[in-house]
């Protein structure tokens, strides 16, 4: 792998409010204010042309073939890997994480390429079926690629969560126009130089940079399919613009995801993998742990392991310094959020167990990782997505109350059970409205490639990864075709004789009676048995 690249042009674009210009988004560090490069916004009025482009370069790459696109998928994959260094490099500094957790992201990145490589032939290709109702006939569904798809991409993973939809559609035959976010734009244009280098071509691939404003000049311009990740409020207005066109959509939306901590569990297992999976990203993920809903029996054991983890295991810093465990939070927007939840929750009675501030003696945007107990239902620190380092604990009575507690909220995109007892914890688990329950653990497998990706309610719908999510880039076109020579007139065709009516009647019987005698009946006599 060799150094890192510096992307130092001005490229496409972005706007952004620390820039003197006002059609260049400039990229800061939120850990160090450190300028990392600067992009040009491409105004909303270019928009049909990009889609244009795009749609013009669609019939090329769906004529490649399936297996020429995978040798080209094979080459992004080697490419990848040697770009390793920029990619992580980019991320840490971008998004101010800790390097070990820029290359847990490139991992499962590059894992994703290899196993969509690996299943596409077999998921991809044509399905044929045999119909009893004209076995003369041959029938099988082809898999289209839609056409255009139009990417909207996250700040908090912005090579995973960018790279899993782009990943699908291209192989499928789509070609894609990628929206990085406003705050990732240097990681969009790090993708752009991979993907490019990789043989695939400036048409087929296309980046924009911009606001909202353009987002929604992109969708008027009809893409044929829509995948966004983002907020619940911005996929409300995405879905209205994309319903009045009939465009589909795939969402990936938030999430206040629970956990539920039975009075058998391993306790130092369950307090490391809940710190951790409350804490990653800075808390900054859809699938962190935000609520814990602990038997009352083990609740005050649990709080404490948790907080001498933190106190002794998570330092904040710059992602670069190698003694971070836990990094920056990425806009002054989720900063507000989070600071503002905190203190809600402490005015309204809500015990403060370790963090609760904003960090003032440093240069970038961090928060003290924060543990929280005596929360309310009613209070946002329970009931809204906080998106930061912020894990609140409330004792429970029975494994019921937990459960319906961790169900009272509109978002379902992960949850977790973590109990002594497997099948126990199965049990809960399935009952969890979510897309994702794991069983003593909270995220890893929720990175697994093989996996459908996606929740329900205000967490969105449609699903990447797997075999679903190349599927989820596919439109079916069913073809039939003779399979001898075709007869000179099909049976339903005109005229209705007698002769047909008992056929017809003779074939329900043999093929669908309950009883062996029925359909026995129907292959022997003419007339129908009377019921």
């Amino acid at each position: 792998m060799g150094a890192a690249t510096q992307i130092k042009q001005v490229t496409h674009a972005n706007v952004v409010a620390n820039s003197d210009q006002p059609n260049v988004l400039v990229s800061t560090s939120p850990a160090t204010g450190r300028k990392l490069g600067e992009v040009w916004v491409t105004p909303p009025a270019e928009a049909e042309a990009v889609m244009t482009r795009a749609r013009q370069a669609q019939d090329s790459w769906k004529a490649l073939g399936l297996k020429g696109r995978l040798a080209v998928m094979r080459k992004l994959k080697r490419t990848m890997y040697r770009y390793t260094d920029l990619l992580v490099d980019t991320l840490v500094a971008e998004q101010g994480r800790p390097r070990f957790e820029a290359l847990i992201e490139f991992w499962c990145t590059i894992e994703l390429l290899a196993y969509d490589i690996r299943i596409a032939p077999r998921t991809l290709a044509p399905e044929h079926t045999l119909v009893p109702l004209v076995p003369h006939r041959v029938h099988w569904v082809e898999k289209n690629p839609y056409g255009t798809v139009l990417v909207i991409a996250p700040w908090n993973f912005p090579l995973l969560l960018s790279l899993t939809p782009i990943f699908s559609a291209l192989i499928a035959g789509n070609t894609v126009v990628y929206k990085p976010s406003e705050f990732s734009t240097q990681m969009g244009e790090a993708l752009v130089k991979v993907i490019y280098e990789a043989g695939v071509p400036r048409e087929v691939f296309q980046i924009v940079h911009g606001a909202g404003d353009l987002g929604a000049a992109l969708v008027k311009a009809r893409p044929n399919k829509i995948v966004f990740t983002g907020s619940p409020t911005t996929a409300r207005k995405i879905a209205a613009a994309a319903g009045e066109l009939l465009i589909p959509l795939t969402l990936e939306l938030g999430g206040k995801d629970a956990a539920i901590v039975l009075e058998d569990a391993d306790l130092d297992r369950t307090a490391a993998g809940l710190v951790w999976g409350g804490l990653l990203n800075a808390g900054q993920a859809c699938l962190s742990v935000e609520r814990i809903y602990v038997r009352c029996e083990v609740a005050d054991q649990l709080v404490a392991k948790m907080a001498k983890i933190i106190n002794e295991q998570v330092r904040i810093g710059p992602g670069e310094a190698p003694e971070t465990t836990m990094g920056a939070i990425t806009t002054d927007a989720q900063l507000n959020i989070i600071d503002s939840q905190v203190r809600e929750a402490i005015e309204q009675g809500a015990r403060l167990v370790s963090g609760g501030r904003v960090v003032e003696d440093r240069a970038g945007r961090f928060y003290l990782p924060t543990l929280i107990t005596n929360a309310t239902p009613m209070m946002r620190i329970v009931s809204e997505e906080t998106f930061g380092p912020v894990i609140a604990v409330i004792p429970v009575s029975s494994d019921e109350e937990a459960l319906k507690q961790a169900n009272s909220t509109r978002y379902g995109l992960t949850g977790s059970v973590w109990t002594g007892n497997r099948a126990r914890g199965i049990a809960l688990a399935k009952r969890m409205r979510v897309g994702h329950a794991s069983v003593n653990d909270h995220i890893v497998s929720a990175s697994v490639p093989s996996l459908p990706w996606g929740g329900m309610d205000d967490s969105g719908y449609g699903r990447t990864r797997g075999r679903e999510g190349l599927l989820d880039m596919i439109v079916t076109q069913v073809i039939s075709a003779e399979r001898f020579k075709p007869l000179p007139r099909e049976l339903f065709w005109y005229p209705y004789t007698p002769l047909k009516l008992t056929l017809i009647q003779r074939a329900i019987d043999v093929l669908y009676a309950p009883r062996w005698l029925d359909k026995l009946r129907a292959l022997v006599f003419w007339q129908r048995r009377e019921r």
